[in-house]
């Protein structure tokens, strides 16, 4: 018998708590069987309540009736009065105890471009049965978010010039900054007629020719360029 056939086992035949849920939560069981004792736990609790709820309903009656009757004897006996019995409190769930056991998701929020200030708090989806994490924000004014923005766009535009690779007659040169300023020392220092072994971006070496090296760093000056002005 497998441990999934023996949790199922378990959970029809005896009560299944939230207890049970932290405890498989503790021991990082899996995230299958977390649930469905979560569910099962919730299932009992519900029809727990649904009693207890009906009891509640059904001894309402004969406790007002007691309530009437203990408040006429004292307008009419003063001097002997009784006690007044309380209407008992209507049973209610628990929700912290089921909330505490949900899966935890905790929400993204690229905290330096906020424009609302919040403390963390948890948004609970009962339906889910997710608890959101949702971190603290401040709340930033336009010169912050316009600067956060421009100081990511430089460091993107740098990543794409470094990343540039450009092809020229089936072979790929790395056409960074770095790059083409190798490819136009090599062109200035060769003839026409001159070859030079080359590391290609995929680390290929190869035998290439000065208009080769030519072409591949023009391409490559192009596409620094049009990243340049985006």
């Amino acid at each position: 018998m497998t441990e999934h056939t023996i949790d199922a086992t378990e959970m029809q035949t005896s009560t299944v708590t939230y207890a049970d849920v932290a405890t498989k939560q503790m021991l990082r069981h899996p995230a299958e069987q977390i649930q469905a004792t979560l569910e099962q736990a919730i299932t009992q609790e519900e029809a727990e309540h649904t009693q207890a709820h009906a009891q509640w309903q059904a001894s309402l009656a004969d406790i007002q009736a007691q309530i009437e009757q203990a408040q006429a004897h004292n307008a009419a006996n003063p001097d002997e009065p009784v006690a007044v019995p309380e209407l008992p409190e209507e049973p209610v769930i628990d929700m912290a105890k089921r909330r505490a056991c949900y899966e935890v998701k905790n929400v993204e929020i690229d905290l330096e471009l906020t424009t609302e200030a919040q403390d963390a708090h948890i948004v609970y989806d009962d339906e889910a049965l997710i608890a959101y994490h949702h971190p603290k924000t401040i709340a930033h004014n336009a010169e912050h978010i316009e600067a956060v923005k421009r100081e990511r766009f430089k460091a993107q535009r740098a990543a794409n010039v470094a990343a540039i690779t450009v092809a020229v007659d089936d072979m790929v040169f790395d056409g960074d900054e770095v790059s083409q300023s190798r490819m136009a020392r090599a062109v200035l220092l060769m003839s026409d007629t001159d070859t030079q072994l080359w590391v290609l971006a995929n680390n290929d070496i190869v035998e290439v020719t000065c208009e080769q090296l030519k072409q591949a760093c023009v391409l490559a000056a192009q596409k620094q360029s049009e990243l340049w002005v985006e």
